[in-house]
């Protein structure tokens, strides 16, 4: 199972929106889909008009008690291919419970699991803080996606997530890989053409060639219960989450993507060298510096393990967020990728 969150800390960018409607463009594109509703205040619930006896508070509960199983999961289909694991205003309290165990973060780790290979993409729609219940959806992510609105408060909202991705790393070796998606576009507006440029030259290749453009049926449908593909499937909303669902089809079928963040001050370049590149600076390899001293890239790799370092000012240091490393032959260290 292809397992997504979509996440930024500032509410009001689009992450309901964009996790329902990408949801069911995947199903309409025939994929078998499940969307887990991860937010105490339950929009994606309401956005679907759905009611179920079940929620992920009842899942995540099981969790804790150790008590999860393939017999007692379940989810509610809203159409073809497309199912629904409701929210409840009763998340909110399961944070002190969560916070008790050994293993916090693999809780949502766990109900999926239960599920086995019933889907191939599960797509969670996060709330909009970093909650312990948020971090068991990055843990279990092997994607992010981060819906960004055309102010500089949700840019500033996607710099916190990085550093929140980077100590995630720290602390469990591994993050999902973020894929950034302008939401709420106005290309009327000279200012949110200039802010789309700026946001292109700085985060490149991690951001979604599709923009999501604003569409008042897209509200409409979530008044009405309902996908953008079931409410009014002919609007720009629904052209703009199809779109979407082809990209996100490509970026999970054939290759396999690792992030890597480097944090550091007075940096004018960072690039990445290592086996994937014979070990040159390159420019399709130079990191894009995303935060205040904080340089990503994504790299797109075939599974197997890479040896690599950083470049930075023409500096030549191992990855000192991966743990991983072995011995070069000229006395000094390079880090290691496992790709899988």
């Amino acid at each position: 199972m292809k397992i997504i969150s979509v996440v930024n800390q500032k509410g009001g960018c689009g992450k309901t929106v964009t996790a329902v409607n990408l949801a069911a463009a995947l199903a309409k594109r025939n994929h078998k889909v499940l969307l887990i509703d991860l937010d105490g205040q339950a929009h994606a619930t309401y956005a679907l008009g759905a009611k179920s006896n079940t929620t992920i508070t009842d899942l995540l509960e099981l969790a804790v008690e150790n008590k999860i199983t393939s017999k007692n999961v379940n989810a509610l289909r809203i159409a073809e291919n497309f199912y629904l694991i409701p929210s409840s205003i009763g998340l909110t309290s399961l944070e002190q419970k969560l916070n008790a165990k050994s293993n916090r973060l693999k809780m949502l780790s766990a109900v999926l699991a239960a599920f086995g290979e019933s889907f191939e993409y599960c797509i969670i729609d996060c709330a909009p803080n970093l909650s312990i219940v948020t971090l068991n959806a990055l843990a279990a992510s092997k994607y992010s996606i981060v819906p960004v609105g055309i102010c500089d408060f949700s840019l500033r909202g996607t710099e916190i997530l990085k550093n929140i991705l980077i100590m995630l790393k720290e602390y469990t070796g591994q993050a999902p890989t973020p894929f950034y998606l302008l939401s709420q576009v106005d290309n009327r507006s000279r200012y949110a053409r200039d802010f789309i440029d700026r946001v292109r030259g700085r985060l490149g290749t991690m951001l979604f060639n599709t923009a999501i453009r604003t569409n008042i049926s897209l509200r409409e449908a979530a008044f009405a219960g309902k996908s953008i593909f079931a409410h009014s499937p002919e609007a720009r909303g629904a052209e703009d989450f199809t779109a979407l669902a082809v990209e996100v089809e490509q970026m999970t079928r054939d290759t396999t993507w690792s992030t890597l963040f480097y944090k550091g001050q007075s940096l004018n370049s960072v690039y990445v060298a290592g086996d994937f590149n014979n070990w040159q600076k390159d420019e399709n390899y130079r990191l894009k510096k995303v935060g205040d001293e904080i340089w990503a890239i994504n790299l797109p790799l075939q599974k197997g393990r890479y040896r690599y370092k950083f470049v930075a000012n023409d500096n030549w240091v191992t990855d000192p967020l991966n743990t991983l490393a072995e011995k070069d032959p000229f006395g000094g260290t390079n880090s290691l990728l496992d790709v899988k």
